[in-house]
């Protein structure tokens, strides 16, 4: 959140160091401009995958309606603050098991009266996890909107806060289950809605390597990650397990597939098929959404030349604007178009060629 949406949340809102302050000279109408800061933020966020992108779309619809949007008592939909709290080496991100779901989950709750949504995702990460917790920055780093108990639907504002590697400490009545983990067994366990978020903070620099045959599962997350993010108009036409099963049975072993893999995360794909003359096809090329637009894409497509020196064409759906863009961007001409009678998705594409 920019630096000074900050300023004019705690120079307007009812807040002063913590502390309410009651001073009824204070406007109305500063707190709906207060608010409608807070709204453009959202808006401003790249989202990291399909679930944030619809959890945007979703926080704005509710919160256009609502007249105390931070108040969880003025109605079932509110928003609430959480916290991915982070090592302060990054190396480790901490979740708790919620004591009702079962599911291991980030730091956060409601916003009390007179707190900026930044203020209330320090206070939750202290609170329940006993731990000296600080903001790292009051940008917002991640939007979800997901039920909640009661009937409740929370829009979510997700920010950075760092403690010391140390045990946690959570007070009785705060779930017992609080781990420090690496990051790659944290995405693993992540639910849906945390996910993404866990994947585009994971620190370090992805390696590119021939797939192994342990990638499978992965590598079919990235997949599905990235068709539900980059063609939300071209569905996929199999279910997950038919997807699995391809990936685990005839991609991963099978071909000459290459992963980029980041301490133990994958997140990027691509297959190459091998012809004459040194020539051949790019099968498959997939990048997590959270690595979009961070030179994944670029490393990959430099293995790719070096292994397929005779020349490379490849089939990209039409509506994939940005991969058209990033082929042509690397020397790829647009040779045929067709009505995707040669696709299952039965979807416009574009086969491109890039010659040697």
């Amino acid at each position: 959140m920019a630096r000074d949406l900050k300023q004019r949340f705690d120079e307007l809102l009812p807040y002063r160091d913590g502390v309410p302050d009651n001073d009824p000279s204070r406007d109305a109408s500063d707190t709906a401009a207060v608010l409608a800061a807070l709204r453009a933020a959202v808006l401003a966020r790249r989202p990291v995958d399909a679930r944030e992108r619809q959890s945007i779309a979703a926080f704005v619809e509710h919160f256009d309606r609502l007249e105390r949007p931070c108040d969880e008592h003025a109605d079932k939909v509110h928003v609430t603050a959480s916290a991915i709290l982070v090592t302060e080496d990054r190396r480790r991100v901490l979740l708790h098991r919620h004591k009702r779901l079962g599911l291991w989950l980030q730091p956060g709750g409601h916003i009390d009266e007179g707190e900026t949504p930044w203020v209330a995702a320090e206070r939750e990460a202290r609170e329940e996890t006993g731990l000296p917790a600080h903001l790292v920055a009051d940008d917002l780093i991640h939007v979800d909107v997901h039920p909640g108990p009661r009937g409740h639907t929370h829009l979510d504002l997700r920010y950075l806060v760092e403690a010391p590697h140390i045990a946690p400490t959570p007070p009785e009545g705060e779930s017992q289950d609080v781990q420090w983990f690496a990051w790659h067994i944290a995405v693993g366990m992540a639910e849906a809605g945390l996910e993404g978020v866990l994947r585009s903070l994971q620190p370090g620099t992805p390696t590119v390597r021939p797939a192994r045959g342990n990638d499978a599962r992965e590598c079919a997350d990235v997949y599905l990650r990235s068709r539900a993010f980059a063609l939300p108009s071209v569905p996929v036409v199999h279910e997950e397990r038919e997807v699995r099963r391809w990936m685990a049975d005839e991609v991963i072993g099978r071909t000459d597939a290459w992963v980029a893999e980041l301490d133990g995360t994958v997140v990027g794909l691509m297959v190459l098929d091998h012809g004459r003359d040194g020539s051949g096809w790019i099968e498959q090329m997939y990048l997590d959404p959270a690595w979009v637009g961070r030179g994944l894409g670029d490393r990959l497509m430099e293995v790719a030349l070096r292994r397929l020196p005779g020349g490379v064409e490849l089939w990209c759906f039409q509506a994939n604007e940005a991969a058209r863009r990033f082929y042509e961007r690397h020397g790829f001409e647009a040779v045929e178009f067709t009505e995707g009678t040669g696709n299952e998705e039965r979807a416009p594409d574009v086969r491109y060629l890039r010659r040697s």
